[in-house]
């Protein structure tokens, strides 16, 4: 293959299954021969690097010896591709339409604006994912806990909320998009080091976003190029909201200066057990 037009890398723990449903969607899709699919494996116990040796041999597997991390096991993976972009995608995913890919590309490769890219997205029951936000601020974090019980108002207040209530059937900037489907341009990428390795899993997106916004970067939302997230399919710890909410405060001490100041973060870290599921 000459360079690829699209570098996709997954990162694997313990997914067997997933991970192939997610892989025979990519194998369907009409620019697979232009798409360069990296699979970086956790050092899971289940077979899934036996699985995809036999079974996806044209992927690039990067077997690991340990679990070192969602973003780490993610810089690893974009270390070793060559596409001048980049679509960071979990395994409990599936690409929609057979042209999904293409369909984003197309819209993304000539936008001179956007570093960072999210199209839609899906979940399982086949509602839209509120899969882009608005950086985690006092404000946005209470928003986002009234719309849940107001629906009424998140068509006018949504896209200030934490997580996103509207504005998905429209092109718009964003502040940050989800990890499951997040598309970046190599370049911005490797200028921002990556995913920050010191985040074991949540938040990363987060950070990754708020970094490049902080270099002048865009972040921008496409209603195209339709993806189904099957979400939290991907075993992690048992206390999943625990790990949400440390990350959470990570993300306050290393961006914040309010933080360190009372009151401010005395209301950040109470609002800390707000959940955020990928």
């Amino acid at each position: 293959m000459s360079q690829p037009r699209l570098s996709v890398i997954i990162v694997n723990f313990n997914t067997r299954e997933w991970l192939a449903r997610c892989l025979h969607s990519l194998e369907r899709q009409t620019i697979r021969e232009e798409l360069e699919i990296i699979i970086v494996d956790n050092a899971s116990s289940d077979d899934s690097i036996q699985m995809v040796r036999s079974e996806f041999p044209a992927c690039i597997l990067l077997p690991q010896t340990e679990n070192g991390g969602f973003g780490a096991a993610n810089n690893i993976g974009a270390r070793q591709s060559a596409a001048p972009t980049l679509l960071f995608l979990n395994p409990d995913t599936e690409v929609e339409a057979d042209d999904s890919l293409e369909e984003f590309l197309d819209v993304f490769e000539p936008d001179a604006v956007a570093a960072i890219g999210a199209g839609t997205l899906y979940d399982e029951g086949g509602e839209l994912e509120r899969s882009t936000g608005t950086f985690p601020t006092v404000t946005s974090l209470v928003l986002d806990r009234l719309l849940a019980s107001l629906p009424a108002l998140r068509a006018p207040l949504g896209r200030h909320s934490a997580r996103h209530w509207s504005g998905f059937d429209r092109r718009r900037q964003v502040d940050w998009v989800t990890a499951a489907a997040i598309w970046i341009r190599r370049e911005a990428f490797a200028a921002l080091g990556g995913f920050d390795e010191e985040i074991f899993m949540y938040y990363e997106d987060v950070d990754l976003c708020y970094r490049a916004r902080s270099a002048g970067e865009v972040c921008m939302y496409y209603p195209v190029g339709a993806i189904t997230h099957f979400r939290n399919k991907a075993p992690t710890s048992k206390d999943r909201k625990q790990l949400q909410r440390n990350w959470l405060r990570h993300f306050g001490d290393k961006h914040y200066r309010a933080w360190h100041q009372s009151p401010t973060r005395l209301a950040f870290s109470g609002l800390c057990w707000i959940s955020r599921a990928r």
